[in-house]
């Protein structure tokens, strides 16, 4: 079996909360996955493949809602014993690639109008998102009282998107921070080593 890739192991998450297809996998990931863990849909089910060719899942054909019949999968109890494997290891120190914060690397160059509409549309962004995710979580609240999500995955689902929340929260907060520096008259710098 070896070494798993993340995106099984989401799967495997998405799995462990209840059956679905790869339809729904994929929209179960963009609506509680997407803020830490982006999967494109492409990916799903060559990962669906390899989890079912090792015994981590099983599919049952089921007929569409709307269409052809469809593969609903389901959790082994192997899969659930790999999984929660996983998730009992030592932390990885946390990867982080904000392409955005690449480009502020460099706003002290554009003008300064310039910067600041960039820093609009970003914080826009993220405002959208914080919306998304705050809605996201009066539904869980909604799903639970109804008896749609069991008390582990909505703990589970809660922790996350509070992290998604916050993380939405900060980074409007530091849009708004990033503003006023922008804002703020420039002093002249310090010569540096070299300088004339």
């Amino acid at each position: 079996m070896g070494m798993r890739k993340p995106v099984e192991y989401v799967i495997l998450a998405g799995l462990l909360r209840r059956p679905r297809s790869g339809y729904d996998l994929s929209g179960w990931m963009q609506r509680e996955t997407s803020h830490y863990f982006t999967v494109g849909h492409n990916r799903i089910y060559p990962a669906l493949s390899e989890l079912e060719r090792d015994g981590l899942v099983v599919h049952e054909v089921a007929p569409g809602d709307r269409g052809p019949e469809r593969k609903v999968y389901s959790i082994t109890e192997t899969g659930c014993e790999v999984l929660l494997s996983w998730v009992d290891s030592p932390p990885v120190e946390r990867q982080v690639r904000d392409e955005q914060l690449v480009k502020v690397l460099c706003y002290g160059f554009l003008p300064i109008e310039r910067a600041l509409a960039r820093l609009e549309e970003i914080k826009a962004l993220h405002e959208e998102k914080l919306a998304r995710y705050e809605g996201y979580r009066g539904e869980l609240e909604i799903e639970l009282r109804e008896g749609r999500l069991s008390d582990e995955a909505y703990l589970g689902t809660l922790l996350t998107l509070r992290r998604g929340i916050g993380a939405e929260r900060s980074y409007v907060e530091w849009c708004e921070e990033a503003t006023k520096v922008l804002s703020s008259p420039r002093k002249d710098p310090a010569p540096g080593p070299g300088s004339p």
